[in-house]
């Protein structure tokens, strides 16, 4: 089964950058070393890593870059696309079924906003972010996608009052920008005062196939590293103010490596008592979802039994009148079988 029906799967793969090369290479290597180490924390060491390498490692990295761009045009030379696809491998709108458009595997309703309606203001903060992403980018290659929104809400956050009431004026008259064309906006029918489809306004959104995860469940091991880290990091903080997340990482990577067998011996026992606690805590939890799976439902038989006992206490026989007790006073004398 295809999970991207936009792209040929027989397409040329794209050809990675120097990062990306790195730390594909280096993934297993650095799970071996820091066993328990989450996805995050690993991307963001790959990242520390990368960046305090010298200049020469990087040059071998780049021309292996180099070498896989090469090998994407020279692949994507002899490509030939099928009927539906594109010279890149994409899938024309064409090949799109009617009222839908494919982007990146996930299909929308085609109509879904009036394209003509009046765009959003931006916040402050998202406005700074649009401006700043690309030189970001260029001041830390190799950062992810989710380490640039981390670094670029920190520098956000240590702005001035001056330059802080800058963004927040853009934001403002980006405001007023959207309520007047709002205010001048005519929706075509089918569409909201706001330019929403209204049919897809009230499409019953699908539930999440993501199981959620239980609150039970014991805690993940965490790695050596992942302790030190965690020692670390706070001292870092007092002992350069305002240092900036890569630059943090960096440092915690040098002075990982810089410890000697004894040095890291403390932290290596701290992982190992912590897998330690999860492999306890995580037996108990395995038996005690057995225990909730072999314990079924009750049987049929028990709920007829119930069911029996339950109908038979309430049963009246018939030509009787169930007569509930009299509690009001004792001089008054009451016909309970008077005909009303």
């Amino acid at each position: 089964m295809v999970k991207n029906a936009s792209r040929d799967p027989n397409a040329p793969k794209r050809n990675l950058t120097a990062f990306f090369l790195y730390q594909n290479a280096m993934r297993d290597t650095l799970r071996e070393r820091n066993p328990g180490m989450s996805f995050g924390h690993l991307a963001k060491y790959c990242a520390a890593m990368y960046e305090e390498m010298s200049h020469e490692e990087k040059e071998g990295w780049a021309a292996r870059a180099a070498a896989d761009k090469q090998r994407y045009l020279n692949e994507m030379a002899g490509y030939e696309p099928p009927p539906g696809f594109d010279a890149n491998g994409h899938a024309t709108e064409a090949s799109v079924p009617a009222g839908r458009i494919s982007v990146g595997g996930a299909r929308r309703p085609k109509n879904a906003k009036d394209e003509n309606a009046p765009t959003r203001n931006v916040s402050a903060y998202l406005l700074y972010q649009n401006a700043m992403r690309e030189q970001f980018q260029v001041e830390n290659p190799g950062l992810t996608f989710g380490q640039l929104e981390k670094y670029t809400s920190h520098m956000y956050n240590h702005l001035t009052k001056e330059e802080m009431k800058i963004w927040e004026a853009r934001a403002a008259d980006d405001k007023a920008r959207f309520d007047h064309e709002i205010a001048h906006y005519d929706p075509p029918p089918g569409y909201d005062a706001v330019g929403k489809s209204i049919e897809e306004a009230h499409r019953p959104r699908k539930k999440s196939k993501k199981a959620p995860k239980d609150p039970n469940a014991p805690k993940r091991v965490s790695g050596a590293f992942v302790f030190f880290s965690q020692e670390m990091r706070p001292k870092l903080k007092i002992q350069y103010p305002g240092i900036r997340f890569v630059e943090m990482g960096r440092l915690m990577g040098e002075r990982w490596r810089s410890l000697t067998d004894e040095g890291k011996l403390r932290y290596e026992n701290l992982a190992a008592e912590d897998k330690v606690r999860y492999d306890r805590e995580i037996d108990a939890y395995k038996k005690t979802k057995q225990q909730e799976a072999e314990v079924g439902p009750p049987q049929q038989s028990e709920v007829n039994a119930t069911a029996t006992e339950h109908s038979n206490k309430n049963h009246v026989e018939p030509g009787s009148e169930a007569i509930p007790p009299y509690h009001g006073s004792a001089d008054v004398k009451v016909n309970v079988y008077a005909q009303h």
